[in-house]
């Protein structure tokens, strides 16, 4: 009967059943279990002296019933199927659903439900470090001090250029934590995925150089010298952020670490000094 394929001993004088899996798993999430599998045992003695429609629709309309004590969501898709809808699944038919659902792996993401004093406490170290590496900033603008001070227009562009790592930078590390959030990655996909995100980098910062570098001298009358300068940089630096913002989210998941508490301010801190080094740098050729 159709009955007997949901159901089988269990051993324990409770049966089991190999369908309603996931109206099972709902039940059982809230505590209606034993009331559950008692009206299932009812239903089963009842098909002796029944039809196996009539013990299923027994079981059907217990389900709802049970579902409407709980949430009114789940009765909605037990009264679709209606009484004569065969229930019974496969356990492959429920392993290929439990498959399809969303997998994550990864260290786990940062609590937003605690409070704020958790919150304070696991991130001001972290802020607090990076301000330092920030710090180096000032260094790299008292080593090239002469530099701004013969060409002072440089000055005029550090923003836009720290500015541009760091978006670009930024597309990277979302995208890369992204992927780690919904599967695991192995070093060689890793791999090729910080080589695609360097590559894009490079390519889009060059587009974007090839359109500021001209309207910076010819709509901003800016002196050449310098329009070449952030022309030249922009590349270098679009490389260097997408290859830090692709490789720093599976560094720091490797170690164990939360991603999206530490890359993005670290990505920041190298992008904003090393760029800014490379800016002026590129401005002593």
């Amino acid at each position: 009967t159709e009955i007997s394929t949901c159901m089988a001993d269990a051993g324990d004088g409770r049966p089991s059943l190999n369908g309603f899996g996931e109206e099972l798993d709902y039940l059982r999430r809230a505590g209606l279990e034993a009331e559950f599998f008692g009206a299932v045992r009812m239903a089963a003695h009842g098909a002796k002296s029944a039809s196996p429609q009539e013990a299923l629709r027994l079981v059907s309309e217990r389900l709802a019933q049970l579902a409407d004590e709980a949430s009114d969501e789940p009765t909605k898709t037990l009264r679709r199927r209606g009484p004569a809808v065969r229930t019974s699944r496969s356990s492959s038919e429920n392993a290929a659903d439990r498959a399809a659902e969303p997998q994550h792996h990864g260290p786990p993401a940062s609590d937003t439900g605690g409070s704020v004093w958790s919150m304070v406490a696991g991130r001001t170290g972290w802020l607090a470090f990076f301000l330092c590496g920030l710090l180096l900033c000032e260094r790299v603008m008292h080593a090239y001090e002469s530099l701004l001070h013969a060409e002072l227009e440089l000055a005029f562009f550090v923003p836009l250029i720290i500015g541009h790592g760091g978006n670009s930078g930024g597309q990277a590390v979302s995208t890369v934590i992204r992927a780690i959030g919904r599967r695991k990655t192995t070093g060689s996909e890793a791999a090729r995925t910080v080589a695609r995100e360097a590559v894009a980098g490079l390519i889009q910062s060059l587009l974007l150089a090839l359109l500021v570098g001209p309207s910076l001298h010819y709509f901003l009358h800016t002196s050449r010298g310098v329009s070449a300068v952030v022309g030249l940089t922009l590349p270098l630096l679009g490389l260097f952020a997408n290859s830090m913002g692709a490789l720093l989210p599976y560094a720091i998941a490797w170690a164990g670490l939360d991603p999206a508490v530490i890359v993005g301010p670290l990505m920041t801190t190298l992008v904003d000094t090393l760029g800014l080094g490379l800016y002026l740098s590129c401005a002593t050729i």
